[in-house]
């Protein structure tokens, strides 16, 4: 996105690439604040997150953006009272640092907040979908293919209606968080796979699916590239 398209207080969708840029590898934040963020970014890479524009940073091009984390770690400073209770030496400060559980031992978190300056080019609408490279699409076919190799009818329907569901699922997570929206696209390619071997089975009467038979099917998993990274091995 272009840095002048850019409106403050405005929500997007950042996307982080895989290898960050050699100011944002070498940095080291001075600050506890600016470590934390870094490392969140870091943590973040090749994924979308869900990001408010606050302003714009000192470099050219670039904007300042905050998104929202749950914090389970949480630090406590105590009175002088509470420290005299615990037995602590007067005369100094003390803080305690952890989590917080209920009576369940489950851990509470809190809302926190992060701001990251990153370039405007990495924010898109919040509105935008992702595509599926081709490739990508041939690989999960291929996949589907080979695991409903040997499948009855009724294997194959039990398959395509758990298909669905985990397209629900998976687009139900997306509508909150845009890391979801790769894996939903993929379950989209998945079910869609599972409706045309069902029906391709029906056509032919076969007692059980046989990818070999199958002159749409995808029996050779294809090599994938993301960006430039070098394609997985064939197993």
């Amino acid at each position: 996105m272009r840095i002048e398209d850019v409106e403050v207080g405005a929500a997007y969708i950042a996307g982080i690439p895989q290898r960050l840029p050699p100011e944002y590898r070498t940095g080291h934040g001075a600050s506890v604040a600016q470590w934390r963020a870094d490392m969140q970014l870091y943590m973040v890479r090749g994924r979308r997150i869900a990001v408010t524009v606050t302003g714009f940073g000192d470099a050219a091009g670039t904007v300042v953006v905050t998104r929202e984390l749950p914090a389970g770690r949480v630090a406590l400073r105590l009175t002088a009272e509470q420290a005299a209770g615990l037995g602590l030496a007067e005369g100094q400060e003390y803080e305690i640092t952890g989590i917080v559980t209920d009576e369940a031992d489950r851990v509470i978190t809190f809302p926190s907040r992060v701001e990251h300056t990153i370039p405007a080019r990495w924010l898109r609408p919040p509105g935008e979908r992702l595509k599926v490279h081709p490739d990508s699409v041939r690989f999960h076919r291929a996949l589907v293919c080979r695991d409903a190799d040997g499948m009855t009818p009724q294997e194959i329907d039990h398959a395509a209606a758990g298909a669905l569901e985990q397209v629900h699922h998976v687009q139900g997570l997306a509508l909150d968080d845009p890391e979801h929206d790769w894996s939903a696209l993929v379950a989209e390619v998945d079910h869609h796979e599972w409706l045309r071997i069902a029906a391709h089975i029906r056509s032919t009467g076969l007692a059980a699916y046989d990818p070999r038979t199958d002159p749409d099917a995808v029996e050779d998993l294809p090599r994938v590239r993301f960006g430039r990274s070098a394609p997985p091995d064939e197993t």
